[in-house]
């Protein structure tokens, strides 16, 4: 699998995250002043899905232990987790979003 369509930027607002499907992947995008990131939606630590946490800033924190992460980097902000996200590049297409899943 390689650049696949995963929406429009309209979809997302502003301090959102939105998640779709692609076969076995869960990717969830966000959207962080107008700047779009993709990840993985799973936490490294509990295999939590992030979309149902709270993005402030590019700060994303897994809703189960509160692990936090950077969506613009996959970094590990806080513990409990240490391993980074899995983070896909993005690029935007007129309105499209378009996300490399290798």
């Amino acid at each position: 699998m390689a650049e696949v369509i995963f929406g429009k930027t309209s979809e997302i607002e502003n301090s959102k995250v939105l998640v779709r499907r692609f076969g076995r992947k869960r990717v969830a995008v966000c959207n962080v002043d107008g700047s779009y990131y993709a990840f993985k939606d799973a936490c490294t630590h509990d295999n939590a899905p992030l979309d149902q946490g709270e993005l402030c800033g590019k700060v994303i924190e897994c809703p189960r232990h509160g692990a936090k992460f950077d969506v613009t980097t996959g970094a590990v902000v806080a513990p409990p987790a240490f391993e980074a996200l899995e983070t896909y590049p993005v690029r935007i297409d007129g309105d499209e979003i378009k996300v490399n899943l290798e």
